[in-house]
């Protein structure tokens, strides 16, 4: 399998993709992992992956102390560039890919939020699952956010979808859904004033059933699931779906 990832998380991801998840949506998302999770000053968490910061940073700034973790050097360059002076002894970064061990561990919690799994085999998102699971101490959380393919199968796959970005750049998706596979093989397209381009990415889509029993072969337990990053529980059915998936697990 290709490794797109490798090009697909780059300066031009931050910009476009930057829009759908801003600080008004970055904060409820924090507020509801840290209620949830159970968070407080001093507790040791790791974003993985973290992308450009946007949750490791604003965890951070309750006074966790965060380590964000992400393969791409470029989207650790932009978390970098976005610490806003939160000090080094309460948030780091490291560029890393997650299906190998991280180098510290030890942590209360391990986020993998925005479907932050899918992107490789099965056996490449078991293996960043017990990365997750060793980096955390013994009754430390794990909590996994991402889209769920019972609700993206309800979008009805196949007709192209897009927005138009702040500064007048129009992005539209191009999506596809191979049912055996299961996994969404996107094309994107954008064009505007800082410029047109194209990626592609493919991304395997997880019911709750699937995800969980991911969680479980990484030698994680699963202990509740929830409405994205809410303590709200997940509703898997009708017209109240929930549109994103959150797992939380345990390691015992």
């Amino acid at each position: 399998m290709t490794e797109w990832w490798r090009t697909f998380f780059d300066v031009d991801y931050c910009r476009l993709w930057e829009s759908v998840t801003g600080p008004e949506r970055t904060e409820r998302e924090v507020a509801g992992i840290w209620t949830l999770l159970g968070l407080r000053p001093g507790s040791r968490v790791v974003d993985a992956p973290c992308g450009y910061g946007r949750i490791a940073r604003v965890v951070a700034q309750r006074g966790a102390v965060v380590l964000g973790v992400d393969q791409s050097a470029d989207l650790i360059a932009e978390a970098e560039r976005r610490r806003n002076g939160i000090p080094l002894e309460q948030l780091r970064y490291q560029c890393a890919d997650l299906r190998d061990s991280l180098t510290i561990d030890g942590f209360d919690v391990a986020l993998n939020v925005f479907s932050s799994i899918g992107y490789g085999t099965e056996n490449d998102d078991i293996r960043v699952l017990a990365t997750l699971r060793r980096a955390v101490r013994p009754g430390g959380q794990v909590f996994i956010e991402t889209a769920h393919r019972d609700w993206v199968v309800s979008l009805r796959l196949g007709s192209n979808s897009g927005r138009r970005l702040p500064d007048g750049t129009l992005m539209v998706e191009e999506p596809r859904l191979d049912p055996l596979s299961g996994r969404v093989e996107s094309t994107w397209y954008w064009s505007g004033p800082a410029g047109a381009g194209q990626k592609i990415s493919s991304l395997r889509i997880y019911n709750a059933t699937e995800l969980a029993h991911l969680v479980e072969t990484a030698g994680l337990r699963v202990q509740s699931l929830h409405d994205g990053c809410s303590v709200n529980p997940f509703v898997g059915s009708g017209p109240d779906m929930s549109r994103r998936l959150g797992l939380l697990a345990v390691r015992d």
